[in-house]
């Protein structure tokens, strides 16, 4: 009888750890599509829209607001880094050494929304003024 649990307790382990690999796999699973819309956000283009989008904010909204938004930004921005380089990600090739917030946001936010509009010339086009019902030119 005494052999009998063992086998038993045995058998009822060795479920368990079935059972539990089959859930660490559903939730790698699961997991997946997360894991690539990160990745997605960590890519140049997105990072950049999402500079802009904090850069803006923070014209409107102290920056002691905006810091867990800057705290992902920052993630996301050091994930770009490994991923595609610092230059493709509008960072710095030196690391931010400081942990003040204002220091996080010229480094991750400021300076490359100005770095970026400064080689870029911003086009005037009459045809896209707000007061269009001005005769046009001739």
């Amino acid at each position: 009888m005494n052999t009998n649990r063992k086998t038993g307790s045995g058998g009822s382990a060795a479920a368990r750890r079935v059972l539990m690999m089959a859930a660490g796999g559903a939730l790698l699973l699961a997991l997946a599509p997360l894991s690539r819309a990160q990745s997605a956000d960590s890519q140049p283009a997105a990072l950049s829209k999402q500079r802009a989008a904090l850069y803006l904010a923070a014209t409107r909204t102290p920056l002691a607001d905006l810091e867990n938004d800057l705290n992902h930004l920052a993630m996301r921005s050091e994930s770009c880094r490994i991923e595609y380089g610092a230059q493709a990600c509008g960072l710095p090739d030196k690391p931010l050494e400081s942990s003040k917030l204002e220091d996080r946001y010229a480094y991750y936010v400021r300076q490359p929304v100005e770095a970026h509009s400064k080689g870029k010339g911003v086009k005037i086009d009459r045809r896209n003024w707000a007061g269009a019902s001005a005769p046009a030119s001739r």
